[in-house]
């Protein structure tokens, strides 16, 4: 999961408090237990603009009248960055321990077992560390589709959890071999995981129908399931107030329907309005709202 980088540049200010969290996270973890307080209800008052983009983003999801509250949103990013900083020092098993319940595994188990790759999508929501261990206990062969990220902390605690897992990595930002590489992959009956929720500047992308407006949402997944014949299985990592996690695991779409972008649009929206707090995005994430 990338979910520190926004569609916009950030600013010097915001770049130097994410690099100061993440160096926090990866040096003295402990600290992040004691400022949670602080960054849930400090956040909201000191970032109006974060504020204002959850509100927003909370109507489009869900209708004009909601009101999401900032605070509840911050807290789930904030506990994204504490789980994924222990779970440098955890085990497949002790981060599958996390999982209280998992729905359609034994539909994917059966698609699996037909053979071939699959693309499996999910959203910047709950913990996908704790997701991607669930997947490693179905997947001999996990790729994670991600882009470098600008703070060299975040991405130090990215690889060392995805070294953790035994998945590995495929950067969008090496281009064409990592496509390449990832077709041969699926070909040979492998999973490759990626976001799917929204689209990074210079991903190519469509803008579709989402709740009460319009997303721009990347194509690559599509395009990659379409190139190998692979379905596409929405997964979500959804957590519960106990703090462990229950597992989504969706029905899946034939790359080839003619409205296949549609029919992931609508799991998408639906899974992440029925949690639209927990969703980490602290900008305004859709083209109605999009900072220009």
């Amino acid at each position: 999961m990338s979910a520190i980088v926004p569609p916009r540049r950030p600013s010097r200010a915001e770049s130097f408090w994410l690099w100061l969290l993440f160096a926090c996270a990866a040096r003295h973890p402990w600290i992040l237990w004691l400022m949670r307080p602080i960054v849930k209800a400090g956040v909201p008052l000191v970032a109006p603009h974060v504020r204002r983009a959850v509100q927003q983003n909370g109507r489009r999801l869900l209708g004009p009248d909601a009101n999401l509250k900032a605070a509840n949103t911050v807290a789930a990013f904030y506990d994204f960055i504490i789980d994924l900083t222990a779970a440098r020092e955890a085990t497949p098993e002790s981060l599958r321990r996390r999982i209280a319940s998992v729905s359609g595994r034994e539909e994917y188990v059966a698609l699996r077992e037909r053979g071939g790759g699959v693309v499996i999508v999910t959203a910047h929501m709950g913990s996908f560390e704790v997701g991607l261990s669930g997947l490693t206990e179905v997947e001999e062969e996990i790729h994670v589709v991600f882009k470098r990220d600008a703070n060299d902390h975040f991405e130090d605690l990215r690889q060392s959890v995805r070294r953790v897992l035994g998945v590995h990595e495929a950067a969008i930002d090496d281009g064409w071999p990592t496509l390449v590489k990832l077709r041969d992959r699926l070909e040979a009956g492998a999973a490759v995981v990626m976001q799917a929720d929204r689209a990074m500047p210079g991903q190519k992308s469509q803008i579709v129908p989402f709740g009460h407006g319009q997303l721009r949402l990347p194509l690559g997944p599509l395009r990659l399931a379409q190139m190998t014949g692979s379905p596409i299985v929405p997964v979500f990592t959804i957590r519960q107030p106990d703090g462990r996690f229950r597992v989504l695991l969706e029905p899946p779409i034939d790359p080839q329907a003619d409205d296949a972008m549609e029919q992931l649009a609508s799991v998408l929206a639906r899974v992440i309005a029925a949690h639209a707090e927990q969703w980490l995005v602290l900008e305004p994430a859709f083209v109605e709202d999009a900072v220009t």
